[in-house]
């Protein structure tokens, strides 16, 4: 089947957010959003981390329904060329920070970053793929491949046999990094990811093009978005058992270093880096959306106060 929604191009089946397709598990979900939706007539201000640049079709065909204020991208300040000291999180784990050190030796544009977030765990067949791709493509690469800390069932999550000895000369694999920090290194050529909200957000700020390897929830769309939307990237296509070759891997590399899209992917992921970061500086559309927000509640906040003295009164 495919969706046609103002503003978005034609989603087909795969597009979709898994949450609400039929085999989504958790049937609680497509009522929770069902509900949320139905409901927000009842809201003046649905704020979204995103920049009206990045998604101004989209934004303006939901404006004519509710009040969506698009206030991001809400990225780490260091992304944005602002102070490290001000970024604030949580991590699920320890960064590596050696990375950084492997990352200063490698020349610009040069490196293949690999990470599928915190969640995702793939199969060994997929591992080998990825692997054997990464070989076979001979570019220098830093993957983050958390290894499970008990034995999974068939292998899964686990890297071949003999890889890291193989490529010690080629790449580095870590247990985790610091993505905002890799993201802005002027070694990092792309960025193969799992197309979380967040990443994708943090890739757009620091100008990477992407290679899209989407899994569940929203990342289908995500991915899509980046392709025909945003255009600064590419989709990796499953075979029909559900995993992607390393083929089909080594093809998207190859289109993303130095294919005929090459220049234009890289050209619009600049572009977009410079929107993303107007959208938040002063007098900027997240900005002023900000500040639109804070005056409404300042100004409601002072009605109500008054409201209240006279009443007493």
């Amino acid at each position: 089947m495919s969706v046609e929604l103002p503003g978005l191009p034609l989603l087909l089946t795969e597009d979709l957010p898994s949450f609400v397709l039929p085999s989504n598990p958790f049937g609680s979900f497509p009522k929770l959003f069902a509900e949320m939706f139905l409901n927000l007539n009842r809201y003046t201000w649905v704020l979204g981390s995103s920049f009206f640049e990045l998604e101004k079709d989209v934004i303006e065909s939901m404006t004519e329904h509710f009040p969506i204020r698009p206030i991001g991208p809400l990225v780490p300040p260091s992304l944005l060329g602002e102070n490290e000291d001000q970024d604030i999180g949580v991590e699920m784990w320890k960064a590596e920070d050696t990375c950084l050190e492997w990352l200063k030796k490698q020349a610009p544009s040069s490196v293949i970053y690999i990470s599928f977030g915190s969640i995702t765990v793939l199969s060994a067949k997929q591992m080998e793929s990825i692997a054997k791709a990464l070989k076979n493509t001979n570019h220098p690469f830093l993957w983050v491949a958390k290894q499970p800390d008990f034995p999974l069932p068939d292998g899964e999550g686990q890297l071949p046999l003999g890889f890291l000895e193989e490529t010690k000369d080629q790449g580095l694999i870590v247990s985790w990094s610091p993505q905002t920090k890799v993201l802005t290194h002027p070694a990092i050529a792309c960025f193969i990811t799992h197309c979380g909200w967040n990443s994708i957000l943090e890739t757009i700020v620091a100008g990477v093009p992407v290679i899209a390897y989407p899994q569940w929830t929203d990342q289908p769309t995500n991915a899509k978005l980046i392709v025909d939307v945003f255009r600064i990237g590419l989709r990796l296509r499953a075979n029909q058992d559900g995993t992607i070759s390393n083929d089909e891997i080594e093809r998207c590399i190859g289109e993303i270093m130095d294919g005929t899209k090459s220049e234009e992917l890289k050209a619009n992921a600049k572009e977009l880096k410079r929107a993303a970061r107007e959208a938040v500086a002063s007098g900027g559309a997240s900005d002023r959306n900000i500040q639109l927000f804070v005056h409404d509640i300042t100004r409601r906040s002072c009605s109500d106060g008054l409201h209240h003295k006279i009443v007493q009164e």
